[in-house]
């Protein structure tokens, strides 16, 4: 049987439950700590504190749905830190980092893109509404990176 649109929309949001809470528990601490560039320290630990709210807002509206407020494991956002780690190994550097800091505010992008859209569908505006002040911040933090990545390949370029 397949899901419906609301099932499915439930599973997503309890996957990124899942990715907030990860991010905020283990993921960004442990980035903040190998990167050096002062752009990028600044964008993690601003990230930090945005992504430390979306778990509680996450959480908000899975209770306004009546919906249990754990987590599902995520495989996209495992198959991320997989691939972090072993870049790690060969390019330890921030330029790296910065690489897959963007691949993973995308793949959030994504979720949050589809959650907003899927939530109007649904007559949820007031959940857009939150979902789109998440997805507002995740796009801010893809800029940041952006930013970072630029001064550090213009940093490169200069000192090669």
């Amino acid at each position: 049987m397949v899901p419906d649109a609301r099932e499915l929309f439930i599973h997503r949001l309890h996957q990124m439950l899942w990715v907030e809470q990860r991010l905020a528990d283990e993921i960004l601490p442990l980035l903040y700590d190998h990167v050096h560039a002062t752009d990028l320290k600044y964008g993690l630990e601003r990230h930090l504190l945005e992504t430390r709210q979306h778990v509680t807002t996450v959480r908000t509206v899975l209770n306004l749905l009546g919906e249990r407020q754990d987590g599902n494991e995520s495989p996209a956002l495992l198959g991320l830190k997989a691939e972090h780690d072993s870049l790690l190994e060969d390019y330890p550097t921030d330029l790296m980092h910065c690489d897959v800091i963007a691949a993973n505010e995308h793949l959030e992008i994504a979720a949050y893109t589809w959650l907003r859209s899927t939530a109007n569908a649904l007559g949820e505006e007031d959940i857009a509404m939150r979902l789109t002040e998440i997805l507002e911040q995740e796009e801010y933090a893809l800029e940041l990176v952006h930013k970072a990545t630029a001064k550090i390949l213009a940093e490169t370029v200069t000192t090669a």
